[in-house]
């Protein structure tokens, strides 16, 4: 009995020690850049990979931190060589289990070769996770990495909260890394990322990133994609901003969504309900409350169309994003237009119905 409690006595101090050997050992970012450089000279394009380091004492009282940079930039032909040169300049390894970002930068968006390979790598990564919160620099992603004096600290833990402060959208609907991989297996589904722009110093979100059918769009404005996020119910609130200072806060959002086929081609209805209050002045009657709930309704629901009908002539962008549902709402469409994301969202139109009710008046 003795020995055998001797023996597991002896195994948990093993194990512990060979924790501890490990940790002293390996590197743990907590956001990742990647950007693109044309390598004039061999005529090759190499990845430039930066890495967001923590303070080894926030994961181990044990890790050893002095000769650990906060930051570092590696290049190389990809994710592969580029790991192998942080191993043969550090003598760590990257361990990717405390990961919070990734930061893509334009150039890697618009190479869908890269970014094919960029993925299948991370796919190959046995400790790389798939929701992992996905971000685009707008220009560079080393650039934002670097904007750390500000930030106080990691770069990683700063995106991580300012995504957890976002009040608007619901729960798990931040866009991730797992997310651009379905899209490069399945693309079929609309995906907004957000962009990443320096001000003051931070890094602010000023835009989102379209990737459709694993083709990147180009930027939207954050107005038109909350308005798509509001058409495909991944709000908990929306505010509406009016051309007479009129400024409303719609809560308890009820958004449903039916598509037919027409002789035109496929025709969305969506319907958008919501409990409104007031964010400027108030109304001193009844007849004023309901002034403006028409005005709010009449203007929202144009600026739906307006937006529907603009992203759609510009990027073949249906903001319903109704094709991944049609298996489930129009199976005669489902099966028309199988396979084939690009002509549908080319030729679908959409109608919006929107109800608002006011609550302070």
């Amino acid at each position: 009995m003795w020995k055998k409690i001797l023996c597991m006595v002896w195994g948990m101090l093993f194990l512990c020690g060979c924790e501890s050997v490990e940790l002293e050992e390996r590197s743990f970012p907590l956001a990742v850049g990647v950007d693109l450089q044309e390598d004039i000279q061999n005529e090759e394009q190499q990845l430039i990979v930066s890495f967001d380091f923590p303070d080894l004492a926030q994961i181990s009282e044990k890790g050893k931190t002095t000769d650990t940079p906060m930051g570092m930039s590696l290049e190389g032909p990809d994710l592969y060589h580029v790991e192998k040169s942080y191993e043969n300049n550090t003598n760590r390894l990257l361990d990717y289990n405390h990961m919070k970002a990734i930061v893509l930068g334009e150039n890697v968006m618009n190479d869908s070769s890269q970014l094919r390979e960029i993925l299948l790598a991370w796919e190959q990564q046995e400790n790389a996770a798939r929701n992992i919160s996905l971000f685009l620099g707008k220009g560079s992603a080393a650039e934002i990495l670097s904007l750390t004096q500000e930030t106080e600290g990691s770069m990683g833990k700063y995106l991580e909260e300012m995504l957890d402060s976002q009040k608007d959208f619901r729960q798990n609907k931040i866009v991730a890394i797992g997310n651009l991989m379905n899209q490069w297996h399945n693309q079929d589904e609309l995906l907004l990322i957000p962009v990443l722009t320096e001000q003051g110093n931070r890094p602010t979100i000023t835009g989102y990133g379209a990737v459709l059918n694993f083709e990147y769009k180009g930027i939207l404005s954050v107005e038109e994609s909350m308005e798509i996020f509001l058409c495909q119910n991944l709000l908990e609130k929306f505010t509406y901003e009016g051309t007479e200072n009129d400024v409303v806060e719609i809560s308890e959002l009820q958004v449903t969504s039916s598509v037919e086929d027409t002789k035109e081609g496929p025709f969305v209805t969506v319907h958008i309900s919501g409990k409104g209050r007031r964010k400027t002045g108030r109304t001193s009657s009844a007849a004023q409350q309901y002034q403006l709930e028409r005005r709010i309704e009449k203007r929202l629901t144009a600026q739906l169309q307006a937006t529907a009908e603009k992203l759609r002539q510009d990027y073949g962008i249906d903001i319903t994003n109704s094709y991944i549902t049609l298996g489930g709402q129009n199976r005669g469409l489902y099966l028309k237009y199988k396979g084939l994301p690009d002509q549908y969202n080319k030729q679908v139109r959409q109608a919006f119905q929107v109800k608002v009710d006011l609550l302070n008046w």
